[in-house]
């Protein structure tokens, strides 16, 4: 029986090179996964973000105007604006309620998308909003007095709205007085379905903060274990990476489109609902964006530091600055402030991925170093 061929030396056995090859592509799906519990545990659970978000939504003029029908809806549905102008007409007048509720409708519309647009009101809309976030974050943490208070239902207050545009159009006289309490109300979460958000919550906290590290040691792991063929197993990663990054952009496109085709019935709704997909998952499309943009810094790393002519080239003519340790590190330090200080996606100002980026980008500076000084000294002893 002839033996099984053993590598040459410094080259990875077969199964530690399969290995490698299927913990890269554990470390591409994870990475998918990574991406949408980030999004979830910022877009939901972290106070700054919602509230930037919600202040984009209230700044969207299509997503302003849906707003803006929806308060005089709701301003119609809980007020009977008919019945009180008969009341306040004169009796032979009366008849004129009709008209004149149809007509102040359409004033009302008009006076809502202008009130939306006032600093003040989409301040007043944030808040709301912010407010509500709170509460269901601190009820979904069971860390507060929400239960109760009210019976373990979170609600976004849609009246302090309402009141401003009935008092900006002067309908109705007491415009407060006159809406029905709790009325103007959209239900978050319900007490039954507490226990099961709660758990759902602690889950996605938990995988949204460190969730990130299992692709990133995946892929370390790959590396090592292809020893004598690291920077092909590091390529090989870079390109899981862009594609993990595509996929997640994909799925945000196909999922918009699913939920505004199918979940939105009416179509005059379907342009504010196609915006705020958008903007709510903006996040989502930027973590996949820097995901892409590091992948694709890794490549050029794996390129410069091959065996092309065109990498040997570009290698050779940067050799000098290289061999001085201040100008190569140097020069990372102003590459990461350039980046935190430009900040193109929020993933950019978030320190524990700054650290992170920072000493891979290092330890590649020092590689390419360490290979330069290499093939220098060769080349002054040739």
């Amino acid at each position: 029986m002839n033996a099984e061929a053993k590598p040459p030396p410094g080259e990875p056995g077969r199964a530690r090179l399969i290995t490698a090859q299927v913990l890269v592509v554990l470390a591409s799906l994870t990475a998918v996964i990574a991406l949408l519990a980030g999004f979830v545990r910022y877009q939901a659970f972290d106070p700054p973000t919602f509230k930037t978000t919600a202040g984009d939504l209230i700044a969207d003029d299509t997503i302003r105007t849906q707003i803006a029908t929806t308060l005089v809806d709701q301003l119609y549905a809980n007020v009977d604006v008919q019945s009180v102008l008969q009341e306040d007409l004169p009796a032979g007048q009366q008849r004129l309620a009709g008209p004149l509720s149809g007509v102040l409708r359409e004033l009302a519309n008009r006076a809502a998308v202008r009130l939306l647009a006032r600093p003040r009101i989409q301040s007043l809309w944030v808040d709301s909003a912010a407010a509500t976030q709170k509460q269901l974050v601190r009820l979904l943490d069971n860390r507060g007095t929400v239960i109760k208070q009210e019976g373990g239902v979170v609600v976004l207050d849609l009246k302090p709205l309402v009141v401003q545009l009935g008092d900006q159009i002067a309908i109705v006289n007491n415009i407060a007085g006159r809406l029905p309490p709790n009325k103007l109300q959209i239900t978050i979460i319900k007490a039954d379905q507490l226990q099961t958000a709660q758990n759902i919550t602690s889950w996605l906290k938990t995988i949204g903060n460190f969730f990130w590290l299992v692709p990133f040691l995946l892929m370390a792991a790959a590396i090592w274990l292809a020893r004598g063929r690291r920077r092909k197993m590091l390529r090989e990663a870079a390109i899981g990476a862009i594609v993990a990054g595509f996929l997640v952009l994909v799925l945000r496109a196909v999922a918009g489109s699913y939920l505004t085709n199918n979940l939105v019935a009416s179509d005059s709704v379907r342009p504010a609902a196609e915006n705020a997909w958008k903007i709510l998952t903006q996040l989502l499309a930027d973590g996949a964006w820097t995901l892409i943009f590091v992948a694709a810094i890794a490549l050029v790393g794996v390129w410069l530091a091959g065996e092309t002519q065109s990498g040997t080239s570009a290698r050779r003519a940067i050799a000098g600055p290289l061999a001085r340790a201040e100008i190569a590190f140097g020069s990372v330090a102003l590459i990461i402030l350039a980046l935190v200080w430009w900040g193109p996606t929020p993933q950019a100002r978030r320190w524990y991925l700054v650290v992170t980026a920072t000493v891979i980008l290092a330890i590649g500076v020092e590689a390419l170093r360490r290979q330069s000084a290499r093939e220098s000294a060769a080349a002054a002893e040739g």
